[in-house]
């Protein structure tokens, strides 16, 4: 059986350079990038398919740079419709809060959720600090205050 040699790669190239060619390397990326689409941590896809977190980063990278622009779009509406139905429950939650510190929590949660959904978006946010600030109002506005009970 003939022993096969991998390509040999520049003396100042970094280390594993030049071991696959381009289509194996998407072909690796496409599966990389189903793992992670299913839900893999980068830890548990880089432990199946012996790679490091940067490898699978970039992996990960390079099957969404190959992505046709309808599929991205897609991807890009099904992170948002996730997202919204998030936020609606954080709403809901937030009604139900009994605490001042669940308020919070949830407030918080809101804030966090809408700044992602501006980033997947591509939109100007304003400042965590004005979200909660708003919500905290809206919030003291719509429930009659504990003590006075008005």
């Amino acid at each position: 059986m003939a022993k096969s040699n991998p390509k040999p790669r520049k003396p100042d190239a970094p280390l594993g350079a030049g071991t696959l060619t381009a289509a194996e390397l998407d072909a690796e990326a496409e599966k990389v990038y189903a793992l992670h689409k299913k839900g893999h941590s980068l830890a548990a896809i880089g432990r199946s398919l012996g790679l490091t977190k940067d490898a699978v980063e970039r992996r990960i990278a390079r099957a969404r740079k190959n992505l046709p622009s309808d599929s991205a779009d897609d991807l890009r509406a099904d992170r948002g419709s996730s997202l919204a139905d998030m936020i609606r429950e954080a709403n809901e939650n937030l009604e139900k809060a009994e605490t001042v510190a669940e308020r919070n929590m949830c407030i918080r949660t809101i804030a966090d959720l809408h700044m992602k959904a501006a980033k997947l978006f591509g939109l100007e946010m304003p400042s965590k600090v004005t979200l909660e600030m708003d919500k905290t109002l809206e919030l003291l506005h719509k429930q009659p205050d504990p003590v006075w009970g008005d």
